[in-house]
């Protein structure tokens, strides 16, 4: 805020000159550009930031909102985590900005206004990041679920979730269901999948594990995929799901779609059949709904707060490794599944030993998990086609 009004000064003392000089008046900022230029030079940076060594460090952490129950309230749990441990060494904010990229450009701008010294958000925000690193190499920005590292970056640390290790198990789970003898279970050992919208990494990434962990269990366990085509379209998520539970014979789907998941869940109840949820412990969104909370299995974690507490602990104790893209997965709690009473009541005893088998093999290294992330989407499409096989 203060560098915007310090460039107003700055262009009304250049057009009072020129008009007195008898010149043309000095040319406007380009309106696309809020900091009046086209593009900022790059600052060459030595050393990359670092907390104060004396002062409290300044950490601001910019989410869309809270009450998504799933990314967003990830997020924002590590940093209000951070705060309070962390409250002797930092000052650590959480910023709810909305979806509106200008609206978080402004909170980004104002919080380098405010002495930050490190800025935490995610890919949504990726072009508001790039634009504000080029112009305050002094502040860490750190990106989640997004590679913007590239060769002389000094103040961007990436960190993405292989959340294709926890759907690993998650697949295993459903196809421990599918092949047991509930009453309610069509007994074809075969699973579904619904995500939110075709040809996205990150949903790619869970349908990769799930496949694995699904064949993992069982080599015969057959997946039936849909894609919702949205977020917030539960309707059409419930129709692909009453298909897929009536249809095709799936008894457990996975739900990645955002609120589109919605929809499943409702299914999932309707058709008495099973859900794996995503990202949070999805079933405690129905603790006044227990009909449809009884058909959550379980739910893939994406362990964000965990993520987001242990980078900014790392930079309070020895700083981040900009320039550097880490990906973080079973072995550094980064991901998970919901593993509780519930579950256990569900699995058959081959199921618990096959999901503590592949726990073990994937921290190991014994099981390895085919990712998505780093791959096109050419290979992405031949990898889901033969693992499906």
């Amino acid at each position: 805020m203060k560098k915007r009004i310090a460039l107003i000064l700055m262009v009304l003392a250049l057009l009072i000159t020129s008009v007195a000089c008898g010149g043309d008046p000095a040319p406007k900022p380009t309106p696309t550009d809020p900091k009046g230029s086209e593009e900022a030079p790059k600052t060459d940076v030595t050393d990359p930031p670092a907390p104060p060594s004396e002062e409290k460090a300044e950490i601001y952490v910019l989410i869309k909102n809270r009450g998504d129950l799933s990314f967003w309230d990830s997020i924002a749990s590590g940093g209000d985590r951070a705060a309070v441990d962390f409250a002797d060494k930092a000052n650590v904010y959480v910023i709810e900005t909305t979806a509106d990229v200008m609206a978080n450009l402004d909170a980004m701008y104002e919080a380098v206004d405010k002495g930050a010294n490190l800025i935490i958000t995610a890919g949504d925000y990726k072009d508001n990041v790039a634009q504000l690193a080029v112009e305050h190499p002094e502040v860490g920005f750190v990106m989640i679920s997004e590679d913007m590292t590239k060769d002389g970056d000094n103040n961007i640390y990436c960190i993405d979730f292989r959340v294709s290790e926890a759907a690993f198990l998650g697949g295993v789970v459903a196809a421990d269901i599918a092949s047991s003898d509930k009453d309610n279970v069509a007994a074809t050992k075969t699973v579904g999948f619904i995500g939110g919208m075709d040809e996205v990494t990150v949903i790619q990434e869970f349908l990769l594990g799930y496949i694995q962990g699904a064949k993992f269990y069982d080599p015969e366990t057959k997946i039936v995929t849909n894609y919702v085509g949205g977020w917030n379209d539960p309707d059409t998520a419930k129709t692909q799901a009453v298909t897929q539970y009536k249809d095709a014979g799936v008894d457990v789907i996975f739900a990645a779609a955002g609120a589109s998941g919605n929809g499943v869940h409702t299914a999932a109840a309707q058709e008495n059949r099973y859900v794996v949820g995503v990202d949070t412990n999805q079933a405690l969104m129905y603790e006044n709904d227990p009909e449809i909370k009884a058909t959550f299995v379980t739910s893939v974690l994406k362990e964000l707060g965990n993520g987001i507490y242990a980078t900014i602990t790392r930079f309070l104790n020895e700083g981040l490794p900009y320039g550097e893209y880490e990906i973080l997965g079973l072995e550094e709690a980064a991901v998970a599944i919901v593993e509780d009473d519930h579950l256990a009541s569900l699995l058959s005893e081959k199921g618990k030993q096959k999901l503590e088998e592949a726990k073990a093999g994937i921290i190991s290294g014994d099981v390895e998990v085919v990712s998505a992330i780093g791959k096109d989407q050419t290979e992405i499409k031949a990898l889901i086609e033969t693992l499906s096989e």
